[in-house]
Parts: C-alpha cells; structure tokens; sequence
C-alpha cells in the first residue's frame, strides 16, 4: 500500500485509536500495529479510510485479548460499508469465534437477547420474530439494533469489566421479627452464593440485571431469574429496570468500627450495669420458683431472660437517642421480619476475627398453633457467639422452625416416626446433646432447656418491663454522648427505608458485659447456655 495515501488518514487514526485506548502509550502502539500491518499489505485498498478503520478495531479487540485474556465478541458490530473487507485482512488478525459470539449475546437483558438469538444466531425472520411476540416490526429492528449497540459497548469497557469483576462473597443473612415458615429470610440465600452475591452488587446503587452479570461475570438470563426470586421475596425492590437490596448490609471492618469502645464501656460501666441485672436476676428467680424448674433449666432461663433484658433495654435506648418508627411488614412467606446481613470474603478467617467472639444476633422466635396435640408451641431464642451458644454452629444446620418440632415431640415423648418431621432429624440429636437443648437419659432424648406455659412466659415478660424501662434510663445519659459517633454509612436510596437506629454499629454490649461477668466469677457461663426457651400451650 502506498505510504502516501495511508498519510493522509494518519490525524483520523491517531484520533480514532486514542478514544479507544484512553491514553496515549496505548493509542501510540495501537497506531503502530495498524500502520505496519498496511505497509505490508501486498493489494490496492479503494476505500483506505474504511480499510484502516476495521483493523483498527480487530488490532484492539487483539490487543484486549492479550492484556486481559478475555474472550472478545461481536455481531455486525461494523458498518456493512466494512464488511467487504473482512476476507482481505483476515491474515492480519483472527475474527471473533461463534463461541466468543455467543458469550457477548449472554451478557444481553432478556429482551434484546431474545431477538438477537432468534435473529442471528436461529436465522428466523424479523416479521416471524415480531409476529411470534406479538409486537411491531419495528419494535423488533430496534431491539436488533440496541443489542448489537450494547454489544460493542461490551467491547470498549473491557477493561471496565475487568476491574468491576471480583472474587465471590458470602453473607450472612439474620432477621429481626418473626421468621418465615421455613426459616425465611436466612432459607433464601442459604448456600446460593449467586444469589448472596447479587444482593452484594445491588447494595451500593440500583443497577440493572446486566450491570450485575458484568460484575458478577454470570450469563444475564442466570441473573434474571434470581433477581425475579429475590425480589418476590421482598430482599430486593425494582423500580422501573433496576433493582436494589432494600435492607443494611455490613463489612467486617464496619463490624470491628467500635467494638474496643463496647467493650471499654463494658468494663468502665461494669459496677453499674452488672449491679442493675444482678438485681433483676434476683427478684427473677422470686417469680420463677413455682416453675418447678430444675436448676440446670433454671440457669437457661436466667440467661434468656437476662439477653432479653439487654436486648430490649438497649433497643429502647438506642430508639431514644435515633427515635424511629418501624413497622415489621408481612412478608409472602408468612413471617413478619426486617434483614440484616454481613458479606465477608469466601475465604475469611472467623477463628482469629475478634467480632466474632462479641457478636449479638438479638432474638427470634419461631411458633404455630394447632401442632400436634398443642394449642400452640413457640421456640424462644437468643442468638450469641460461637464460644458462647454453639447449637448453630455445628455440623448439622438445624433451623428454628424444625428444631421448635423436634424439641415439642421429644417433650410429649410422641414417636419420631409418625411425627412426619424429617429423618435426617434425627442425626442432629448428638450435636444437640452436645450444646446443651436435649440430654440423654437411658438412650432416650429429653428436652434439657426450659418449658414453659404460655401464661408463665406472658408473666416474666410482664415483670421484665420496668426492668427493661429503668435499664434504658440507666445506658440512656451514659450512651448519649458517644452513640452518634458509630453511626454506619447508608446508600442514599436506603437512607429512608431503613430506620436509623439499625445505623447504630453498637451491638456488642450484652456479650461485652456477660464476658465481664464471666472473667470476674459472678456469672459461671457453663450453667446457662443455650439462651433458649420452649414455650407450650396445650
């Protein structure tokens, strides 16, 4: 090719190549390669502009291959004027693969998948494709034409998808509230990390389905359907195309924000706060002595009533200083819960994370009327670290609902196998022998936490309120000063759906006191765990 005829094109190549690159060392080398692979083309070009401009872009999707070793893809993504020339340069550059097609088409929303699959990749007839849908013709030229458009868009933020791209994360989804019939919200993400994963990418700002496969680095029609789960569930909202999680999500380092400050405040305030519950603690046991409970059930029921006292102290404290009101919504799967979640690295190290040993998960319920032979059957439980309540840490996952059942048939001695409760039950039995809930007692489980009437549970609630009253005024003027300082940051479209208070990162108080406790002798822990109470109305 003439040297000259490709000078005359130079500023528009030099110009072109810098908007793809974005710099100049790039824009430089790109120019380069296009130049030398035009001085040795042995053929005369009538259109150089048009020559020059397509093994620009081969030369760049080239250069992308071998910078990031991603597959690079297109469909007509070049002005049919261009398409001439594909067979005379294809000795410069290798064209993209069916398979390269096919993962750019993936990547696609719903849509604009549909018409580009069935048009290009099917061969079916634009007026079929729109007769088939049932709409206009030109609605399917458009959607052929946005998709091809998206395509190429997909080629030049390559480098974008390569830094939005990570590793996947876990979390951990807790509740407050009263949890769904099968252990919702914690049962909707339980071991889908897709699904963890996208309430991940969908925390800090609306997004579409297929801004989330690019970060997630999954095929769009794979999100789709989990983002229709996640947000019939009520996890996530949509508005208009995107979608966001609609509850707080936490990072290790915003859980470890102020927790030195908790347990300082722990140990500062210790005389005060121990000297309140000691007191609670003994007029409690006034009330419970016609329970007829043995000690080891008395020990359990002290120590959920004691978290009980913590946790709604602290929460009227925390509501006085950030006042909010807070409705808990009905959800589709019967519960009536808030969540809450914490996303930690796959391959975070929770033996050596010093939260873990102060974290609080506040108190759930799981209960149903007419189970059995029973009115009514409740499980009451006060979720605490693993070092202190390990009944959930074990290697059989039971969840409350199911753990409320088998407790409820064990304590009326009904037979397992005409409960109708899962078998694999029944494997649960030596861990939770081991934790502290069943005991046994010639080769047969018994119910080893505390059971009580529904009347008796209405009755230490009702003598807990003033507790709990006088416990908020006693933290309130100690806690006002210094709450303010461990507010979490919210994304701006969270700011008004989740209440301030739950902003507050100071959850680790009741565990901080109890360890106190502990280390000084006047709470002897191997007594009372599990925090956990069966409650039974026949």
């Amino acid at each position: 090719m003439n040297i000259a005829n490709i000078e005359l094109h130079m500023n528009y190549l030099f110009s072109a190549a810098l908007k793809k690159c974005g710099n100049f060392d790039d824009a430089e080398d790109l120019t380069s390669e296009v130049l030398l692979a035009a001085l040795s083309y042995p053929k005369e070009i009538k259109d150089i502009k048009s020559w020059l401009s397509i093994v620009l872009n081969h030369k760049y999707y080239d250069m992308l291959r071998k910078k990031y070793k991603q597959p690079t893809v297109s469909i007509n993504l070049i002005d049919e004027s261009f398409l001439q020339y594909e067979s005379e340069i294809s000795d410069i550059t290798d064209a993209p693969s069916r398979e390269e097609i096919r993962r750019e088409v993936a990547y696609l929303s719903g849509k604009y998948r549909e018409v580009i699959v069935r048009h290009y990749l099917k061969g079916e007839k634009v007026q079929d494709i729109a007769d088939s849908l049932g709409i206009p013709k030109g609605t399917v030229l458009s959607r052929l034409s946005a998709g091809r458009e998206q395509m190429k868009k997909g080629f030049d933020s390559m480098e974008r998808y390569e830094k939005q791209s990570y590793q996947p994360e876990r979390l951990e989804i807790s509740c407050n509230g009263t949890p769904g019939l099968h252990d919702e919200p914690w049962s909707l993400v339980a071991d889908d990390m897709m699904k963890q994963n996208i309430l991940i990418a969908a925390y800090e700002k609306p997004v579409t389905s297929v801004e989330i496969a690019l970060a997630l680095g999954i095929p769009t029609a794979y999100i789709e359907k989990s983002v229709n789960d996640l947000v019939k569930s009520e996890l996530m909202q949509q508005v208009g195309n995107k979608v966001f999680t609609d509850f707080i999500i936490t990072t290790p380092e915003q859980e470890l924000m102020g927790l030195d400050a908790q347990i300082s405040f722990a140990k500062e305030n210790y005389s005060a706060i121990w000297g309140f519950l000691k007191d609670y603690l003994d007029k409690q046991r006034e009330t419970t002595r016609t329970y007829n409970l043995p000690p080891s059930e008395q020990y359990k029921l002290e120590y959920y009533f004691l978290l009980y006292l913590f946790d709604h102290g602290s929460f009227r404290t925390i509501q006085n200083i950030f006042p909010a009101k807070e409705e808990f919504p009905l959800r589709p799967d019967g519960g009536r819960w808030i969540a809450m979640g914490n996303r930690y690295p796959a391959d975070f190290d929770f033996t050596s994370y010093k939260a873990a040993k102060y974290c609080y998960g506040g108190g759930r319920y799981a209960g149903e009327e007419q189970l059995f032979n029973a009115n009514y059957v409740a499980l009451y439980v006060y979720d605490t670290q693993p070092d202190l309540n390990k009944y959930e840490h074990g290697p059989c996952g039971v969840r409350d609902n199911m753990l409320m059942k088998l407790l409820y048939i064990v304590s009326r001695d009904i037979p397992f196998q005409s409960s109708g409760l899962d078998p694999l039950l029944l494997k649960s039995i030596p861990h939770l022998t081991d934790c502290g809930i069943l005991r046994m007692r010639e080769d047969k489980p018994e119910v080893a936490i505390p059971i009580l009437t529904k009347a008796q549970y209405q009755e230490l609630t009702t003598f807990s309120a003033p507790y709990v009253a006088g416990f908020a005024d006693l933290l309130e003027p100690l806690l006002r000063p210094i709450l303010p300082e461990f507010r979490l940051p919210l994304p701006a479209h969270l700011i008004n759906r989740v209440a301030e208070y739950r902003t507050c990162a100071w959850y680790a108080l009741p565990i901080a006191a109890i360890k106190e406790a502990i280390s000084r002798g006047e709470f002897p822990m191997e007594h009372h765990v599990p925090p956990m109470v069966l409650v039974i109305d026949d």
